[in-house]
């Protein structure tokens, strides 16, 4: 074969190369919701720093397989980025920061496995999964609270060996195992081709690390939030904050977020709230971020919890502001914009022997997952628990055959086999004029009923 023929396969991505870095990418993002819940059970079992890291070369793996498989420069990245877009089109709770992840992560593997001779042997594979792996660790840190103290950052190391230690496992030594049995299958060809222009393949890779830096600096400047916070809503007294007329003194405490243990010193949310006079029918606060994000913290919470903090980074214009210690980490929210003090009223679900029941959405933060949501007036990023785990609680061991969602004008109807363990069709809250509205939907954000008044069950 030529060497021209052998340059243009090197940079031609065929019908089939794409659709199997779409497959990959696909499996790998609708894998990684799962994967994190999986790894916060286990810290929470085992509370050792690191347990959520465990279990980080599994987010890796479609990666590294697909380069194994395709044999490409430029796969790792093309299939980083799909998985990030996947991942964030499903609502993944940390945002866009995920995209910027996978990037990172992709780049590292096709950098993994440029720098060895020998593609077929393990070690490319151990490389690129172990530094790819290890590489969320940073990015997250950046975005993070930086540790303020030497435990932090002595966190942050083991972090870090730890991760690479999984990526060495599951997106090195799987996909490497895995590539090896389809080529001895005969479903794939194990060679390698050495590329004609290796030259042109390191400045088009090294392009796309400069504008994911470029990216990073822009996401750093987009998560910073305003320097004087609103607090609204259904309070007697709206005020901002910080402000002259607020007096108080910072606390100081020592939380784990994510494996690493921190002491953060900010203010206490409670006595934040005192000065705003919340009203007495008020029991939620809605947490909003700068970039749209938003969550839910109870009332409850909030006055037993003396560990949520609003934390300041920076001084003057450049600073922002960050809620830190509730007990889910999706309500460790940055860039504060508002706090708004709201009367969640809870939805009615009558069970099978006619008793109601009230659904508080601020009692299910921990089953809560975030997605893009298609409304009759707009398109909302909303958090939603799974309609099956709702029945579930309320309904004891039995039951229903059918249940009924009650809209203002309109009912529908689903078999609780329909339902039964299926996490896409969820209720999501939104806030809208300083009260919770109830909206029944599918984590693909396809609007199933807007204004859910009530449920059913028969």
């Amino acid at each position: 074969m030529s060497q021209d023929t052998n340059s243009k396969n090197e940079f031609y991505f065929s019908t089939r190369d794409l659709l199997i870095m779409t497959v990959l990418a696909a499996l790998g993002g609708v894998a990684s919701t799962y994967i994190n819940t999986i790894s916060d059970a286990v810290q929470a079992a085992i509370g050792f720093v690191g347990g959520t890291q465990w279990a980080a070369g599994l987010h890796v793996l479609w990666i590294v397989l697909s380069v194994g498989i395709l044999r490409k420069p430029g796969t790792g990245t093309i299939t980083g980025i799909l998985k990030g877009f996947v991942e964030l089109l499903s609502g993944n709770s940390h945002g866009v920061i995920i995209l910027l992840v996978d990037i990172v992560a992709g780049l590292l593997v096709d950098f993994g496995f440029l720098i060895f001779t020998k593609k077929n042997n393990l070690l490319p594979f151990i490389a690129a999964g172990g530094l790819a792996t290890a590489s969320n660790v940073l990015v997250f840190q950046v975005f993070a609270t930086l540790p303020q103290n030497i435990l932090g950052v002595t966190a942050v190391v083991i972090l870090l060996l730890i991760a690479m230690v999984s990526g060495l496992i599951f997106a090195g030594l799987i996909p490497y195992g895995l590539v090896n049995s389809l080529a001895r299958g005969g479903v794939i060809k194990n060679n390698y081709t050495p590329p004609a222009k290796r030259k042109i393949i390191w400045i088009v890779l090294v392009s796309i690390s400069f504008l994911a830096a470029i990216f990073a600096v822009f996401l750093r400047f987009m998560y910073t939030g305003p320097e004087v916070i609103e607090v609204s809503g259904a309070v007697n007294n709206p005020i901002y904050f910080p402000s002259r007329e607020i007096d108080l003194e910072t606390k100081t405490q020592q939380m784990d977020y994510r494996g690493v243990l921190t002491k953060y010193t900010g203010f206490q949310l409670a006595e934040i709230l005192e000065f705003a006079d919340p009203q007495p029918e008020a029991n939620t606060l809605l947490l909003q971020a700068s970039d749209g994000y938003a969550f839910l913290l109870s009332f409850e919470e909030i006055e037993n919890n003396p560990n949520i903090l609003l934390i300041q980074n920076g001084r003057g214009k450049n600073a922002s502001f960050d809620i830190v210690g509730p007990e889910s980490s999706k309500a460790w929210v940055r860039s504060i914009e508002k706090l708004i003090v709201i009367n969640a009223q809870g939805l009615e679900i009558r069970d099978l022997n006619g008793f109601s029941h009230y659904f508080e959405p601020d009692k299910w933060t921990n089953d809560m997952d975030s997605t893009q949501i298609t409304l009759l007036d707009s398109s909302e990023k909303l958090q939603g628990v799974p309609v099956w785990k709702i029945l579930q609680f309320y309904s004891g061991d039995q039951n229903p055959n059918l249940v009924h969602f009650n809209g203002y004008d309109e009912l529908i109807t689903f078999s609780w086999t329909e339902l039964d363990q299926n996490d896409d069709i969820r209720i999501f809250t939104r806030i809208k004029d300083n009260q919770i509205n109830f909206i029944l939907a599918e984590m693909s954000g396809e609007l199933i009923l807007d204004h859910l008044s009530s449920m059913e069950m028969n």
